[in-house]
């Protein structure tokens, strides 16, 4: 409960101040505790970044997992995962922006602690689901053949759907003076190009 606390006051001060601007003196204040027992449950700023990075992936991981119930098509399925991770990252702008610091860092299982291998583990989640969705696609014949390996797939279907999102949050106003376009239909017209590389053409 009281780690729980502690994550709670992290992200209240992470929005605010900034990674690079939060120290566990203003997280021990918000929450309203001392910092020795902030230290306790999170020995350094990097267990601290890998737990908030676990929270959002986990939260990422149960919306993916909605879009999975569903007995939609692969390739729906596949859509509906982009969307949802577009929808995650508007309604959760701190936990997409550190989880994008996150995957720029280079794994060492060897040095990882237990927050880190969390985030990793939801990381690993949510790439299955894409993976499953591209599978059961290639299964009931609506996503194409030569897609092969789903796993290749999956990856770049992510690649493509976050650099999507970063190019719509940060740089609209060159959008709209470029190309007179908003970041919604952006990501519409990137959805389409995604849906055309993915369908089995008829």
């Amino acid at each position: 409960m009281r780690r729980q606390d502690i994550l709670d006051a992290a992200e209240r001060v992470i929005a605010k101040q900034g990674w690079e601007g939060t120290d566990f003196g203003k997280i021990a204040e918000r929450a309203r505790l001392s910092r020795s027992l902030v230290y306790v449950y999170f020995p350094t700023r990097e267990d601290l970044f890998h737990a908030v990075c676990s929270r959002g992936l986990a939260d990422l991981e149960r919306r993916f997992a909605t879009v999975m119930a569903t007995r939609a098509p692969g390739l729906e399925q596949s859509m509906a995962l982009g969307r949802a991770y577009y929808a995650f990252a508007r309604e959760q702008p701190l936990y997409f922006e550190l989880i994008s610091q996150f995957q720029t860092k280079e794994l060492d299982p060897d040095e990882q602690t237990s927050s880190e291998a969390d985030a990793h583990e939801h990381g690993r989640g949510c790439l299955g689901q894409v993976v499953q969705a591209i599978v059961n696609g290639l299964a009931d014949g609506s996503v194409a053949k030569y897609i092969g390996d789903p796993r290749p797939a999956a990856v770049s279907i992510w690649a493509f759907t976050h650099g999507l999102i970063q190019i719509a949050a940060r740089k609209e106003c060159m959008l709209q003076e470029n190309f007179q376009i908003n970041a919604a239909q952006m990501m519409e017209h990137g959805f389409a190009l995604m849906r055309g590389a993915l369908a089995v053409r008829k």
